[in-house]
């Protein structure tokens, strides 16, 4: 679970660098609280002592899942779903996560915990931890998780394409076309018509006489009448 918290950290900078943009949650994503009440559970399986060890990760586990797949259109949602499944799946098969014994002794890794050697009566142990990379002892389903989180992780930066306050608020004081793209207009101008007029905000002189052309109805006031 470290390095799969690890991945999704060094994905979001990743792209904080490459995009020059911002951490912004995705507003289309669901189930967050599921997905972060079983990230809590998955932690405590592993680093605390707590009794039941293996029903705690397995509903964590089903916890993420069952979010992650509630955000489909979420890059890397579904490759960390599956690495979670299969880790998790190991757990509830045997009650425990087997560890390979020659993995464990490259790593001098020992059995504790969510963690219990692997024995000719474990199920499904190559699914449990046999794959021993510097000083941990990961699974296949680890080492999937982990390349989903950091795609995740990257999904979750936005490039910044906030706008000037003078560019926010020309959009809305173009005479008769609020949608114009104004970098378009710039760019190629329209001989044939001549330009719209404007109203700058910032300029407190006393606006131009109406003439016969301008698109308004006079309101009289009392005073007027």
């Amino acid at each position: 679970m470290f390095l799969v918290i690890l991945a999704a950290a060094i994905g979001t900078a990743l792209g904080l660098v490459l995009r020059g943009g911002r951490i912004q949650l995705r507003t289309d994503m669901r189930a967050l609280p599921a997905v972060a009440l079983g990230a809590v559970f998955l932690i405590a399986a592993e680093w605390l002592p707590i009794p039941g060890k293996a029903g705690v990760f397995i509903v964590g586990t089903a916890l993420i899942v069952v979010g992650l797949l509630q955000n489909l259109q979420v890059s890397g949602a579904v490759v960390t779903s599956i690495g979670l499944f299969l880790t998790g799946f190991a757990v509830l098969v045997n009650g425990y996560l087997p560890l390979r014994p020659e993995a464990a002794e490259a790593t001098n890794t020992t059995a504790s915990g969510l963690r219990q050697d692997e024995t000719e009566g474990s199920t499904l142990g190559i699914l449990g931890d046999v794959v021993p990379l510097g000083p941990w002892v990961l699974s296949f389903g680890d080492l999937i998780a982990t390349a989903g989180a950091f795609i995740l992780g990257r999904d979750l930066v936005r490039r910044d394409e906030r706008i000037s306050a003078d560019d926010f608020l020309a959009q809305f004081t173009i005479l008769d076309e609020p949608h114009m793209d104004l970098n378009k207009l710039r760019r190629d101008p329209d001989p044939a018509r001549p330009p719209r007029p404007t109203i700058d905000l910032r300029d407190r002189s006393a606006p131009p006489p109406p003439t016969k052309d301008d698109r308004f109805t006079r309101i009289e006031s009392r005073d007027d009448r």
